[in-house]
């Protein structure tokens, strides 16, 4: 907070006859509780509104008041009308006066200093001043800076608040007469940074990974330095891409001397689909993604599940879902499964179409809840048809299974299927 407060009057100090409009250029220091419980520190609003400003403003907040004076709902929004980076807005301001490409000027213009990567936290509650090495050479590095934004309000007033996420995210970049401030990140979002390299003979590129909602589910992004700041080259939420994020996923970014560029590799719980798994259950697997760089996305080249229960039972579902008997006989041990010495692969198949058709329709089964070492711990619905299966699988860690029990659940009763 205090680190706050001496960047909005070292802006302050800094930009003291500056005008913008006709208003002088300053801070607007308060405290504003956002809707989601969040407590905001002091934000700074950097620019003064000038008179011209503040009519437009009454007049604006006037006309609200006068729906008769309002456009139709069906009218479609007009561009242009995204509030401004009041932050964005600030940061070059004070960056007008840094006349020198000295990292060591750049950070006391902040009351800071300029770390390297490995320096930066990521959770100080101060400006956070990043080198990021000379991405468009030109001779000077590029530098990311960090502006600190919602906590959360601590439950116990002896425990201190941890940070939620930041006011913005920002590249700067020397122009050979000034700093310059380009967004890599919107306000209020919870981003992680790397510098990526594309391939032989193109500038590096800079990784944002925005992680978002309850289940922490993370969108990479990739930007460029281009006369002198961030230009977007690829981004996971936007467009016909083939990226996959996974519930409380992780991106990692790794050097591939082969390849010459990074590689992006996701880890996280699997969503495969077929065979859903309740939200913060202990059932489920994980998977682990592979992603190259092709000139123009990060598209997925390998992805590997980790071994379970769970993953063979999705498995041989996906197998039935299209119509792959081998694959599916390969997961089940057949003798066991088929109660017969003399097992083979197209008395399965036949098995398959007589008993268990809904294997190789469309649909999507659930798996229940029940505490570890239950008979039931791996039971598994298809709640449409009140359908219950038990499945019972071998010990050897290879996961395979031996047996397949239905049952027909009804609303207050329970029998036997046609389980064979």
């Amino acid at each position: 907070m205090l680190m706050i407060m001496r960047l909005d009057a070292i802006i302050l100090k800094r930009s003291k006859g500056l005008r913008v409009g006709t208003g002088l250029l300053a801070l607007e220091i308060g405290l504003a509780t956002s809707a989601t419980g969040f407590l905001w520190q002091p934000a700074p609003r950097f620019f003064q509104e000038s008179n011209q400003q503040t009519q437009a403003r009454d007049q604006a907040q006037g006309a609200a008041q006068n729906p008769a004076e309002q456009p139709s709902q069906q009218e479609p929004a007009k561009a242009g009308t995204e509030q401004p980076d009041d932050t964005l807005a600030g940061i070059q301001a004070a960056l007008q006066n840094v006349s020198s490409p000295d990292l060591g000027e750049l950070g006391r213009a902040f009351d800071t200093t300029v770390m390297k990567p490995r320096e930066a936290s990521g959770e100080s509650s101060a400006i956070e001043l990043i080198e990021l090495g000379d991405l468009d050479d030109d001779g000077v590095p590029e530098v990311a800076m960090n502006v600190p934004g919602a906590r959360e309000r601590p439950s116990d007033v002896q425990s201190p608040a941890s940070p939620s996420s930041w006011l913005g995210l920002y590249l700067l970049c020397w122009d050979g007469a000034h700093w310059k401030a380009s967004s890599l990140a919107a306000s209020g979002q919870h981003s992680e940074f790397n510098v990526v390299r594309l391939g032989k003979r193109v500038a590096g590129g800079i990784a944002v990974v925005n992680v978002i909602g309850d289940d922490a589910l993370p969108y990479p992004a990739v930007f460029q330095v281009r006369q002198h700041k961030a230009d977007l080259l690829w981004d996971s939420q936007v467009g016909d891409n083939r990226f996959n994020p996974l519930v409380h996923g992780r991106i990692e970014f790794q050097d591939d001397p082969k390849l010459d560029q990074t590689v992006m590799i996701e880890t996280g719980r699997a969503d495969p689909g077929l065979l859903e798994f309740e939200p913060g259950g202990r059932r489920g697997f994980s998977a682990r993604c592979v992603y190259h760089w092709d000139g123009e996305a990060y598209v997925p080249v390998q992805t590997e599940y980790s071994p379970g229960p769970d993953n063979s039972l999705y498995r041989f579902i996906a197998a039935l879902h299209l119509h792959d008997f081998r694959g599916a006989y390969a997961l089940i041990e057949p003798g066991k499964f088929l109660k017969t010495e003399t097992p083979s692969l197209e008395q399965f198949r036949q098995v398959i179409e007589t008993h268990w058709r809904e294997f190789l329709d469309d649909q999507v089964f659930h798996a229940r809840e029940a505490k570890a070492g239950s008979p039931d711990a791996l039971a598994f619905e298809l709640p449409d048809k009140h359908y219950i299966y038990l499945p019972t699988l071998s010990d050897d860690g290879k996961f395979l299974l031996t047996g397949l029990e239905r049952k027909v659940e009804a609303p207050g009763t329970e029998e036997s299927g046609d389980s064979p």
